[in-house]
């Protein structure tokens, strides 16, 4: 628009010029004048086509370089959200540790309370019995000693501890120390399942477990639905009970841990299985959230398959690619893929167990995991 007004003004200017020329008498130094206005002209038009040039480079510039804060700003945002949500995890963590140290407290208070009045109760006994034995004029009977703890042990037969008999409606209901516990479905089926207490705020139901390569994850379609293994060690839940106890989006995380022993976790916020007409279908309402990297919220709503089998037949390959059942979807080199119920060890390839966005890699990442926990809040 500058441009434009300036050579308006500079074309009247040059009109006007034109027109005093004429009345002049010499007729032939008209044409200098107009020669000499036009090279005015062309110079401030140079000008100011230099000068727009270079305020069009410099907003370039300053334009590149709020582009980049925005970027900068944006980057900034996003850790300090990731700190914060990593701050509130251990927050709830502490908080269960001192619940449970707390509990400790009080027993170990109460103990020495029972201790304290016990000796209290052994040291009348001894200052009373002389006293009643000096009135006697008939030696007393002698009454049978008590066994020491030591001879307890050996002439008393050894017990072992038996499970928890009480069934509990959820793990967070449960105690507050993880292990193996009684809990019931929704439709009263009581089933055992290890309980995670002690991480992640506790109250988690641990649906699959890889440790240490001692149970086979590639099973049929039925072993899958019934469940598989020991609850104390490795094991799958079974579909139908992860459905059970799943019916509803609920939290679900996954924890993992590689060779050199670096853990990392992804956090679901909501999660859930679909029935069995549907092949217990999985669903998530959010993508994961967590130190692992999302490789699972791209299986949403994908049917559970196994080598016998086949819900969807594009994704047969994989089941044999990867060597294990599995929600499976596609099982190409894309980051956001896992494969939890791979082969156990080392050298095992895509086969193996891996978490494709372990290690915030910019490739997907196929190197073997030492430890997996499937875990839903339950």
């Amino acid at each position: 628009m500058k441009y434009s007004v300036v050579c308006l003004a500079a074309l009247a200017l040059l009109s006007s010029k034109v027109r005093s020329n004429e009345v002049e008498v010499a007729g032939d130094r008209a044409t200098p004048t107009v020669d000499h206005l036009l090279q005015i002209v062309q110079l401030k038009l140079d000008e100011l086509f230099v000068e727009s040039s270079e305020q069009v480079e410099q907003l370039l510039t300053e334009l590149y370089h709020l582009r980049q804060s925005v970027e900068h700003v944006a980057w900034l945002t996003n850790r300090v959200e990731r700190a914060v949500q990593k701050v509130q995890l251990d927050n709830d963590v502490l908080v269960r540790n001192v619940s449970l140290l707390t509990s400790q407290t009080d027993n170990i208070i109460l103990n020495q309370q029972y201790c304290a009045n016990h000796e209290a109760l052994k040291n009348l006994f001894f200052e009373l019995t002389p006293k009643c034995l000096g009135n006697q004029t008939v030696p007393p009977t002698p009454t049978p000693s008590i066994a020491t703890t030591t001879e307890s042990a050996e002439t008393l037969p050894t017990t072992t501890i038996s499970e928890d008999p009480i069934v509990y409606e959820r793990c967070s209901q449960a105690p507050s120390r993880s292990g193996v516990y009684r809990l019931r479905r929704e439709d009263g089926t009581a089933f055992s399942a290890f309980c995670e207490q002690e991480r992640f705020g506790g109250g988690l139901l641990v649906f699959q477990s890889r440790l240490d390569g001692s149970v086979d994850f590639n099973r049929s379609w039925s072993e899958f639905v019934e469940g598989f293994g020991d609850p104390a060690g490795e094991y799958w839940l079974g579909l139908e009970t992860l459905h059970q106890v799943a019916p509803n989006a609920t939290d679900l995380v996954v924890a993992m841990k590689n060779f050199s022993d670096v853990e990392a976790y992804e956090k679901y916020c909501g999660f859930w299985i679909d029935d069995a007409s549907v092949n217990y279908r999985i669903r998530f309402t959010a993508e994961g959230n967590g130190t692992a990297g999302d490789s699972l919220y791209s299986y949403f709503s994908e049917q559970f398959m196994t080598y016998d089998h086949v819900s969807n037949g594009n994704y047969r390959d994989c089941i044999a690619q990867l060597g294990s059942g599995f929600w499976h979807y596609s099982c190409n080199s894309q980051i956001g893929r896992n494969n939890l119920n791979g082969i156990y060890g080392l050298g095992k390839g895509k086969q193996g167990i891996w978490w494709g966005t372990f290690g915030n890699l910019s490739v997907q990442n196929t190197s073997p995991l030492k430890s997996v926990q499937m875990m839903v809040r339950y």
